[in-house]
């Protein structure tokens, strides 16, 4: 296989010189002899597009250093419109590897950074491209490189197949918008693995968007494994573009830090997502802002929370699709904001399973607080209390070994262990709680049919453990809990205590 130097095609690599043309003809070359490697070595170059072809690895030494270039007019238009620093279109066997560096020089794309604040950075420029760009390609590889500071998103790939992302950083702005990570748009079979990174914008994001989904179909058969992620936003996303279904996403042994939500989940735009495996899983969320970022034109998502799950119209236009089979194991959480689960009248969500969940909700910001937070969406961000677990309507939902702990300051927005509405068939199994403020209520459900409370713990400080309203004692069962550090173990806020199966309970 051929191997060549873009020093050998002319370029100088001062940081200073467009090395665009020159390292184009270094690709153009090698995919003419069939393939092989382009080396870049050590150097700054500074570029436009390059457009990477099939059977080419562009391998950068550990001191080359690809630089974009700040002119719009050295970036051309690809594929649906996109510009970026590296593109490849219908490529098969494309690699980009090596410890080297691409750089977006996305510092020059906003206004500057003050160093205390967390409010999103506004753009100064229109035009602001992507570091890289794929669409349509087979057998792609990036392994080692550093994405540096991209002005808009790190990665997009768009109806890619069979991509492996290995060993990757990216240390992108942290108070940049539109400052993802890793975008799967409508591909197939992508593994992401020992990725370290830093965004502004989301870290992860798996979506179909209308124009992978029309060309390329699902999302599909994805897998996240031994990450460090950090962002402003959401570190693992799946949506909030849905045109497409989106299925089979497994994420694992996984670190979230400093990011303003863990994982979150949104269907808007018709499909289903489905067949969802989250496990292992260390995640720290916080709040980035409160509702006084209102006046900025530009705001993040997110309001503190480790896990989120949404499905609600976008714009009050379509149905929002579909959201089942979510699973989320074996994970320790401490965050500022509760979990989130909610469906709609018309969406419900089904089949949401945690299992081992270790919650400290404790206070980090300072922010305020007490607000929800469904971008995008008819209702935006809105006050509300906050629960450390809140759902709303769900079928089939499955908490098991949950323990709620709230630490430290108290925000006075915080409120019950568990506050659920409109659910169909809950099982409480092992969940072990307190409400956030002594002597008020653990778990508050209203509209329950069908709820089954086993192996229950109320902590101390608990007044009632569970209060119902509109729940049909029917299919009420409470089994084998302790509810000895209650003041009342259930109440019932709409009759008389009605009769229910209750059995093996250690009672007040």
């Amino acid at each position: 296989m051929t191997s060549v130097n873009i020093r050998d095609f002319g370029a100088v690599g001062d940081g200073l010189t467009k090395d665009n043309a020159s390292i184009q003809a270094a690709i153009d070359y090698c995919a003419e002899q069939g393939g092989g490697t382009v080396l870049v070595p050590s150097g700054q170059f500074l570029s436009g597009t390059l457009m990477l072809k099939s059977f080419v690895n562009l391998h950068l030494e550990a001191s080359a250093r690809i630089v974009s270039s700040l002119e719009e007019a050295d970036f051309a238009r690809a594929g649906h419109g996109n510009r970026a620093l590296l593109c490849a279109r219908n490529a098969d066997n494309v690699s980009v590897t090596g410890m080297g560096t691409i750089d977006g020089r996305g510092e020059q794309f906003l206004e500057p950074e003050d160093g205390v604040s967390d409010y999103v950075l506004l753009p100064i420029r229109e035009f602001r491209p992507k570091l890289i760009d794929f669409e349509g390609c087979t057998n792609v590889l990036f392994r080692d490189v550093t994405l540096f500071r991209a002005s808009s998103w790190g990665m997009h790939l768009t109806g890619c197949n069979r991509v492996n992302v290995q060993g990757v950083k990216i240390l992108g702005q942290k108070r940049g918008p539109n400052n993802d990570g890793i975008d799967p748009d409508g591909c197939k079979d992508v593994h992401i693995s020992d990725c370290h990174i830093e965004t502004g914008d989301d870290c992860i994001v798996v979506k179909t968007t209308k124009y992978a989904a029309e060309r390329y179909g699902a999302c599909e058969n994805i897998t996240v494994s031994n990450c460090t992620l950090d962002s402003h936003d959401s570190a693992i996303k799946i949506g909030t573009e849905t045109y497409g279904d989106i299925r089979n996403i497994v994420v694992q042994n996984c670190v979230i830090r400093n990011s303003n939500r863990g994982v979150g989940i949104w269907v808007r735009d018709g499909a289903t997502v489905e067949n969802l495996l989250f496990s292992n899983l260390i995640i720290d969320t916080r709040l980035f802002s409160d509702e006084t970022e209102t006046s900025r034109a530009l705001r993040w998502w997110g309001k503190g929370e480790p896990l989120f799950i949404t499905a609600e119209r976008r714009n009050g236009q379509f149905p929002p699709g579909k959201i089942r089979n979510v699973s989320f194991e074996q994970i320790m959480a401490e965050a500022e904001g509760g979990v989130y689960l909610e469906g709609s009248a018309e969406s419900v969500i089904e089949n949401i399973q945690i299992r081992c969940l270790r919650l400290v909700m404790r206070r980090k910001s300072g922010y305020r607080g007490g607000l929800f937070d469904t971008q995008p969406s008819t209702r935006g961000v809105f006050p509300h209390h906050i629960p450390a677990v809140f759902c709303r309507y769900a079928k089939n939902l499955y908490l098991q070994d949950v323990e709620v702990v709230w630490q430290g300051e108290q925000n006075n927005h915080w409120s019950n262990a568990l506050c659920g509405e409109h659910l169909e068939q809950l099982v409480l199994k092992g969940f072990c709680a307190s409400p956030a403020q002594d002597g008020g209520t653990a778990i508050e459900l209203k509209h329950v049919n069908g709820l089954s409370l086993e192996s229950c713990r109320a902590e101390a400080g608990t007044g009632t453990f569970v209060t119902l309203e509109k729940a049909d004692a029917k299919r009420l069962f409470v089994v084998g809990n302790d509810f000895s550090q209650a003041q009342e173990a259930i109440r019932f806020a709409d009759e008389k205590e009605p009769q229910f199966f209750s059995a093996a309970n250690r009672m007040p």
